[in-house]
């Protein structure tokens, strides 16, 4: 309930007023309430942390290294809706490390993710994919980690997963990846690979 009320006058005052002090206590405050919730309040917990990070945008920079570590932490954890949800939190707030300038941290959140693309859990599986479309497309393909000729032939096998989180987040990936230019990509698996397994 919280949550919810700082989600409703973040969107309605906007974050002007809140000074220095108020701000460590906010985010302290959501990083303590992300780590101990329950599954049943995931959805609003998830909205109320995108909707602050995103509306302090550059002044929440110095409290990125906390929250990609939380983040970290909870891709982790035991409980598939708790790894889901820390996939999420990254394609919510990707805009704002960028506008931090926090490419490195998003590069190495971005080789994290790569080593779960191995994820048994299609709902999981697919914030994964989603988490790494949304650094692709704030860093580029050249500045990803890991590279896309790396990256291309692991999304191969994801693709034959029929559930339509995963193909949807997988192929929105690849096309991402296919704007980008082409001598980056691996002449023997080939992005028609990776585009043409959803036929399959």
């Amino acid at each position: 309930m919280v949550m919810e009320t700082i989600d409703e006058i973040v969107k309605n005052l906007g974050t002007s007023e809140i000074d220095s002090n108020l701000e460590q206590r906010l985010i302290d405050g959501m990083l303590v309430a992300f780590q101990e919730q329950t599954t049943d309040d995931a959805g609003v917990m998830l909205n109320g942390f995108g909707t602050v990070i995103n509306a302090l945008g550059i002044r929440v920079k110095n409290h990125l290294k906390n929250i990609a570590s939380t983040i970290k932490w909870r891709l982790n954890n035991k409980s598939a809706k708790v790894r889901q949800q820390a996939a999420d939190l990254i394609s919510r707030i990707a805009v704002v490390m960028k506008q931090c300038g926090e490419e490195q941290l998003m590069g190495h959140l971005g080789l994290v993710l790569y080593e779960y693309l191995g994820e048994e859990y299609p709902e999981v599986l697919g914030s994964i994919l989603g988490a790494l479309k949304a650094i692709v497309n704030v860093i580029g393909m050249t500045k990803m980690t890991p590279p896309i000729k790396d990256l291309l032939p692991r999304l191969t096998p994801v693709l034959k997963n029929r559930h339509e989180k995963v193909q949807e987040n997988c192929i929105d990936l690849s096309a991402v990846s296919q704007t980008e230019d082409t001598s980056l990509f691996p002449q023997e698996n080939g992005c028609e690979s990776v585009l043409n397994c959803w036929t399959c």
